[in-house]
């Protein structure tokens, strides 16, 4: 295929640039980290004098003693973490989750945390793909017909992963309160297409509880590679889910945290999404192509166990739910069969096992592996939960893969290389247009001069084969420019 060849092409020519930083004089970093250092060192001593002022006027007012405790990670299921000194940049793509730290408030007045970042992509597609997913590479947004949106490629310049969120902390009679507040203008569902408003993250923790929406609890967002595209791999779990969730916490060895090693198990209830396609029903009766639809009775119950160790994480995850269909009749009850029949419902179900394993320095590899049956929705990219077979509705099965290697040359360049594919097992009375399987690779060099400023270029490939065999491809290059910023109340 000869996008394959560039996109092969592309890797080898990043891969020989990516030895040129080792070669560089490394003293002016070395006195950049010291002054760093010292400024960090200045920094920790004022809060602490903060702090010792906090403690005696609450000691004054209440009477009482009071104990000042170090605040937990703000992704207490992240692992370790690498030296301040040498972080790695942050993920920019769909499904990252922000590692800005919430700021912990004191029991008098609480604290808020502004952040965000401002980016543009600089993005050409050798082919053509849907425009609505035009800055982004979604494998099923690829035609599998030649010319359906254009031929010969296309330049686009976009700022829809720009991003602004809040996170607040706050002491109260029941314990500690933490929300978290995110939107980019990548805009999906009726505005997709468009650059505007897309909630990410309305989100509050009151100790274990977690209500609101958030990703999902079937999924792990740790595995998500350092790319710069938006959309990420099609075969791995993603999806932002409203929910409410309850989750417990175990030591283990190391710290004694989930970030220096432990346990955690996490119980929630989501939203459902019952994504139902008839195929070729329409062929065979045409009122059950028209007024099928989707019925969502109960929420998706999801759980995952995760254990955190100093050499990374593993983390296995479940997904149980009921799905369904049914005949509407709007407009004209009298036509529709008694009960609203034609009906029929199908349990699915779900079991993804993810892992993040620390290699060398501060290096990852990341693994994903899904498999279920109606777990489509769930998925990062492709398919659908329902589909006929043999004249009856079956949960459609699929399996998902995901295989990374974040790899960090110095402090300043990085790059991140893999694939992943989402492939469905189809029913045969599918429509020959529907989703069979999406494939996704990329590879990129990144440059962060200073921590909050990112230079990335990428290279991608997708492939998105239908039910009917027809294959469509896509090669594209990314160039990003990202700032970062936060300031706290």
């Amino acid at each position: 295929m000869p996008a394959l060849s560039k996109l092969l092409s592309c890797a080898i020519l990043i891969g020989l640039s990516v030895s040129l930083p080792a070669l560089a004089d490394d003293s002016e970093r070395i006195q950049q980290l010291e002054q760093r250092l010292e400024e960090q060192r200045a920094i920790m001593e004022r809060q602490q004098q903060m702090l010792e002022t906090l403690r005696t006027e609450v000691e004054r007012l209440k009477g009482e003693p009071l104990t000042i405790s170090t605040p937990p990670s703000s992704d207490p299921s992240a692992g370790p973490k690498p030296a301040t000194i040498a972080s790695p940049p942050d993920q920019t793509a769909a499904n990252q989750t922000s590692q800005d730290t919430i700021i912990y408030a004191s029991e008098k007045k609480g604290a808020l945390q502004l952040y965000g970042h401002l980016q543009l992509d600089v993005i050409h597609d050798f082919n053509r793909v849907d425009p609505d997913y035009a800055a982004t590479l979604r494998p099923s947004a690829i035609p599998t017909v030649d010319g359906s949106f254009g031929q010969d490629g296309e330049t686009r310049l976009s700022v829809k992963q720009t991003q602004l969120g809040l996170k607040g902390s706050l002491f109260t009679p029941v314990g500690e309160v933490n929300s978290w507040f995110e939107f980019d203008m990548f805009g999906t569902g009726s505005d997709t297409g468009q650059t505007t408003f897309n909630l990410r993250h309305a989100w509050v923790e009151i100790g274990r509880l977690g209500f609101g929406q958030t990703s999902s609890t079937f999924m792990d967002i740790s595995i998500f590679p350092n790319t710069i595209d938006w959309w990420g791999p099609a075969g791995m779990v993603f999806n932002r889910n409203p929910q409410v969730r309850y989750t417990w916490t175990g030591k283990s060895s190391g710290s004694g945290t989930l970030n220096g090693g432990g346990n955690e198990l996490a119980i929630a209830l989501e939203q459902p999404n019952a994504s139902f396609n008839t195929g070729i029903f329409g062929e065979l009766s045409p009122v059950i192509d028209e007024r099928a639809s989707t019925r969502t009775e109960y929420p998706d119950l999801t759980a995952h166990w995760r254990s955190v160790h100093d050499w990374g994480h593993l983390q296995l995850a479940g997904v149980l739910r009921k799905l369904e269909f049914e005949t509407i009749c709007p407009g004209d009850p009298a036509s529709c069969l008694s009960n609203n029949r034609p009906k029929d419902d199908e349990t699915g179900w779900g079991v993804n096992f993810t892992g993040v394993l620390n290699t060398f320095g501060h290096d990852q590899l990341k693994f994903g592996v899904v498999y279920g049956e109606g777990i489509a929705s769930f998925m990062n990219d492709g398919g659908v939960n329902l589909a006929p077979e043999d004249n009856a509705i079956e949960a459609v099965p699929i399996l998902g893969t995901t295989l990374y290697y974040d790899r960090y040359w110095s402090p300043r360049w990085s790059s991140s290389l893999g694939v992943s594919v989402n492939d469905a097992d189809v029913r045969n009375q599918q429509a020959d247009s529907e989703f069979d399987r999406g494939s996704y690779a990329s590879v990129n060099l990144l440059y962060t001069p200073y921590p909050d400023f990112i230079i990335g270029l990428e290279a991608l490939y997708g492939e998105h084969k239908d039910v009917g065999g027809r294959t469509g491809e896509d090669f594209r290059t990314q160039l990003t420019f990202k700032h970062k910023f936060s300031t706290g109340f």
